[in-house]
């Protein structure tokens, strides 16, 4: 009886490695807990103000959209039919936009390239920590 309980708990703790080591192709969506009094200081320092304002609702940006609201605004564009992504719920949606901001465009005229891609930056991937990214992203879920 004891060797059959510890073989189950053995393949429950197999099965639950094998889940956390698939990764779906692109950029991973996971994310811990971040600190959104950092990210706000993070936005500031980071090209992000300079394109976005979060002080007036989505979209109504000229060139990119405004995040005055993007947490609600990202649970409503993950169920639109359009949406292609992988995001699940508004923190992985912000996270996706940020990391691959092709993943799903706005559609407004100015927020494309002449070649149909984000005028977003695509580094971000590269240029953040997985701290950071933490960060922004609870920052941007505070704008409802």
């Amino acid at each position: 009886m004891k060797t059959a309980i510890v073989l189950i708990v053995l393949s429950v703790c197999a099965v639950g490695v094998a889940l956390l080591q698939i990764r779906a192709d692109g950029p991973s969506l996971a994310m811990a807990a971040g600190d959104a009094a950092r990210g706000a200081k993070l936005y500031e320092t980071l090209p992000c103000a300079s394109c976005h304002d979060i002080s007036k609702p989505w979209p109504g940006g000229d060139i990119c959209p405004n995040l005055g609201n993007i947490a609600s605004e990202a649970t409503r564009i993950i169920r639109l039919r359009e949406y292609r992504g992988r995001a699940k719920d508004a923190a992985a949606y912000i996270r996706e936009s940020i990391v691959d901001p092709n993943a799903y465009i706005v559609p407004r005229p100015n927020y494309r390239q002449a070649d149909g891609q984000s005028v977003m930056p695509k580094n971000f991937s590269e240029t953040l920590t997985p701290a950071q990214l933490d960060d922004l992203v609870a920052f941007l879920l505070t704008r409802r």
